[in-house]
């Protein structure tokens, strides 16, 4: 995506920065909570399912760390905007 360029005419830097905190804050919050749901052996019956489920459910952990990482990048590019860096 492309960061918001900060004008006179446009949102502010705080219109523009919290609700991408908010939505990193809570993509950090469904990791947690899909952490907490991590598949684990005993209760699968087929060990190759198991690896095969594990393996999905990192790789969609692993998509929102990314998603959350990028929304952080641009909260704190508008942040570098607002203070002339």
């Amino acid at each position: 995506m492309i960061t918001p360029t900060l004008n006179i005419n446009g949102s502010s830097a705080d219109d523009l920065i919290a609700p991408r905190l908010q939505a990193w804050s809570n993509l950090r919050d469904a990791i947690e909570a899909l952490l907490k749901a991590t598949p684990n052996g005993r209760d699968y019956g087929d060990y190759e399912q198991c690896k095969a489920d594990r393996k999905k459910h990192y790789d969609r952990i692993e998509a929102i760390d990314s998603i959350s990482l990028e929304i952080y990048n641009e909260a704190i590019a508008i942040k570098n905007q607002e203070q002339g860096a």
